[in-house]
């Protein structure tokens, strides 16, 4: 049983140069692409930024490092021991430098020795011959197919498994065959639910004879990167296990299922839960890679059949939390399940099916005790979204049922699912989150540069556990620290600050980084949770995997170093302050620096990046904070990245503490004013004073353009209106000039505190009113004789409506 470690597909490319600054070394690929448990490899790593390669950094035990034999600039060939007790599958590495940390690549262990594929093996008739139990390391070109001829009995089992797409070099979507002599497929796999794109596939001979396993990428196409690894042996590979999950702890009998049988074993399962859990056999020959498995606090429910009824439901003793698990065996099976649970319950359903390798679409339902529905759900597990998962609330006490079913109705012997019925289980844990575009390894390593420091930040994830929390990093580098102590009760997340001494000597540790309580009666034990992207093209999630440990080095010296300069005042709640940072350069340095805000103080917002430009020393981040702001004292630091010509470069400044307070006072929106264009007004503030200060304030309106004149005022802490005056011009705007607000920056020890108030103020610009026309002069004719004034003219006869028409008609029929 083993825990699958965190991989990456894609690394970046960075211009390389001599540096003895620390840096950032790429990692593209390795050759092999595995080896075997037990053995020495010969293995030749690729990337860029190479030459002052120092170790391999491993997250699984049984590694080792046995000898660097050759460094170049963009490859390193080294000697590698694998333990026997390291279990099949991919497994986590790094490159380390003297100047930097890589980002992750796996490393796949298998059970057989490897053999190279030798071309050319691309005809049936010609094909390469292998022996039983031998991984195939080998290459699909373009339009490529691979033969590998083998020899079996009659009776004797032949597995196949390709490790393509999980290697991580490319959308490799591999297609594989067994044939016998006659050119008949025996067995075929393209995709499988449990390996997505990557195929596996069984036989067992019907005859003596030569065999031909045959690999190609499904629609003939392939590269440069289409590497696979080939495992060809007398394995059992089964596709899901049955109950696939169990209580931490708790010894548990499973059973594996295959496309053509099942075998049992009863395994002890670890104390801890682990999302990343695979199971392997014990008794059989195990398979190249595990199956997923659950492992949970709660304990299992398992279907007792007949069950397909609601009147015959699987009765569970013990409510929420609990996993009901069961196999849809037959086309047209349903499972029911009868569960206690209480009023007011919040109960999240998951089922988890395809993400276990079953081939089952699910849709779950629940309902009370009269058959009245209270939820449903078909797709909606997350990427693997065939699972369900959904959300009721348990309205009273009392038994209720809940179903599940294929959705297309279908069914067999591998058709396995596991729902968990969770409501309020403690939980705690952290990750740092991602903090770039499709890259979810970017900056997910602790890379310390001697005399320096390196910082993330972490989001904590709280589940019914409250409290405070302290940090708990054992075996860290020699020389280094980490300067973060708590995770306060009432943060949502924490920077994590490391540091090295100047001293420092270079090396590595892969640190199982927990939160401990503080206090003795909690029991529970926060752990790393970071999820990283291990197969992705563009916004197409293949792979992810889940760490609990962080890769911690230290590494040579930065050409820079950064501080912030303490404020000489608080920030206060509806407030700005400007932050100041100030790199301090090595001799000749002189790049442009990026700048990253880890973190800020609850309340408080600023963009999370400056750069500080080539050949200068500093730039500003403005603070700017909300009206809940409280009093407290916060550390902050910021971390600088360059590319100095070798990679990036990281160093973090020390922490630097930033005072936050309440208001000095307050004051709503200013009614809205107007004002003729070209004239005059005064705007009116009523402040409201929440605590004194002493000396004079200065307060001004701000957010007008410059063509309007607004003449600031001085307070006092006995002000209790402020009135500005405003002049306009004629070039002054007509319209509203919205979202104004007064600036008051209150005298306190050390400088001005910078408050905005009366937030919202309106002032509206009229236009000039236009006078009225003078009234004409009269005109009177001269010696003419006055006439009479003219008869009016008749009034048009009033047009009549249809119904007056129709009246006065019948009013006239009547004379």
């Amino acid at each position: 049983m083993f825990k699958l470690r965190n991989l990456t597909l894609t690394t970046a490319a960075l211009l390389s140069s001599t540096s003895l600054f620390a840096a950032y070394p790429t990692f593209n690929g390795t050759k092999p692409n595995g080896g075997q448990r037990g053995t020495e490899v010969k293995l030749t790593v690729t990337g860029e930024r190479l030459d002052d390669f120092e170790s391999l950094v491993f997250f699984s035990p049984g590694f080792t490092q046995k000898s660097v034999d050759k460094v170049e600039k963009n490859k390193v060939e080294l000697t590698v021991g694998i333990a026997p007790e390291v279990l099949p599958g991919n497994h986590l590495m790094r490159i380390r430098t003297k100047t930097g940390i890589s980002h992750a690549r796996q490393f796949f262990v298998g059970i057989f020795p490897n053999v190279d594929e030798k071309e050319p093996n691309s005809d049936f008739d010609a094909p390469q011959v292998i022996q039983m139990n031998q991984t195939v390391e080998g290459i699909v070109t373009n339009e490529d197919v691979d033969y590998y001829k083998i020899s079996l009995k009659k009776g004797q089992r032949l597995s196949v498994e390709v490790d393509g797409l999980r290697l991580g070099y490319t959308v490799f979507d591999p297609f594989l065959a067994i044939i016998d002599k006659d050119r008949f497929e025996k067995v075929i796999s393209d995709d499988t639910i449990l390996h997505r794109q990557d195929g596996y596939c069984s036989y067992v001979a019907e005859e003596d004879g030569d065999y031909t396993v045959m690999i190609r990428e499904s629609s003939y196409r392939g590269g440069g990167n289409s590497f696979y690894r080939l495992h060809v042996g007398g394995y059992r590979r089964p596709d899901v296990v049955y109950p696939a999950g169990g209580k931490i702890g708790s010894k548990t009998k499973v059973r594996f299922i295959e496309r053509d049988g099942s075998f049992e074993e009863e395994v002890q399962l670890p104390a801890e839960t682990d999302p990343g859990y695979m199971i392997y056999s014990k008794t059989q020959e195990p398979a190249p890679s595990g199956n997923p498995f659950r492992l949970v606090s709660f304990d299992n429910a398992l279907e007792a059949e007949p069950n397909d009824e609601q009147a015959k439901a699987t009765p569970v003793p013990a409510g929420a939390p609990v996993a009901l698990n069961g196999i849809i065996e037959k086309p047209g099976d349903v499972d029911f399940f009868k569960v206690p649970l209480k009023k007011g319950m919040s109960l999240e359903i998951q089922t988890f099916a395809q993400s276990l390798g079953s081939p089952l679409d699910s849709v779950v339902n629940v309902y009370n005790d009269k058959g009245g529905s209270l939820g449903a759900n078909d797709d909606g597990g997350g990427r693997r979204r065939l699972d369900s998962k959904f959300k009721v609330n348990i309205p009273a006490d009392g038994e209720y049922v809940v179903r599940v079913t294929d959705h297309l109705e279908r069914g067999g012997p591998n058709f396995v699912y596991r729902m968990e019925l969770v409501a309020a289980v403690p939980e705690l844990y952290f990750a740092s989150p991602q903090f770039t575009v499709n890259d979810t390894h970017y900056r997910q390593f602790i890379a310390i540069p001697k005399g320096g420091r390196y910082a993330t930040l972490v989001n904590i994830s709280r589940n019914n556990v409250s409290g405070d929390f302290k940090f708990e990093v054992p075996n860290l580098p020699q020389g280094a620290r980490l300067l973060t102590e708590l995770a306060p009760k009432d943060l949502g997340n924490v920077p994590l600050l490391f540091e090295a001494a100047p001293d420092a000597p270079l090396g590595h540790q892969t640190v199982p980084l927990k939160l401990q309580p503080v206090d003795p009666n909690t029991t529970i034990t926060g752990k790393l949770r970071q999820e990283f992207d291990i197969v992705r093209s563009g916004n197409v999630i293949y792979y992810t995997e889940i760490e609990d440990r962080l890769p911690v080095a230290v590494v040579e010296e930065a050409p820079y170093s950064l501080e912030i300069q303490k404020p000489a005042v608080p920030l206060v709640a509806s407030g700005v302050l400007d932050l100041k940072v100030v790199a301090k350069r090595k001799e000749g340095f002189k790049n442009a620096i990026r700048v990253f805000m880890i973190w800020k103080s609850p309340g408080v917002s600023c963009l999370g990046e400056q750069t500080i430009p080539e050949g200068q020393n500093e730039c500003v981040f403005n603070l700017d904070a909300n009206g809940a702001v409280g009093d407290g004292k916060w550390n902050y630091t910021v971390m600088g990245e360059v590319d100095a010509g070798n990679g990036r470069v990281y160093n973090a400044s020390p922490f630097t503490e930033v005072s936050t307070t309440t208001a000095y006072l307050t004051a709503p929106a200013i009614p809205l004013v107007a004002v003729e264009q070209g004239k005059e007004t005064v705007m009116i503030a009523k402040l409201e004073h929440v605590k004194p200060f002493e000396g004079k304030a200065k307060a001004q309106v701000l957010g007008v353009p410059d063509t309007i004149e607004i003449e600031p005022a001085e307070i006092t802490k006995e002000t209790k209106e402020v009135a500005f005056k405003v002049k306009t011009t004629d070039k002054s705007p007509v319209g509203k000039q919205g979202n104004l607000f007064v600036r008051v920056d209150v005298p306190v020890a050390g400088g001005t505190t910078a408050h905005r108030v009366a937030m919202g103020s309106i002032l509206r610009i009229d236009a000039p009113r236009k006078a009225p026309p003078a009234p004409a002069a009269p005109v009177v004719a001269a010696n003419k004789p006055k006439e009479e004034p003219k008869p009016a003219a008749p009034a048009a006869p009033k047009p009549l409506s249809r119904l007056e028409q129709l009246r006065q008609e019948a009013a006239g029929g009547k004379k």
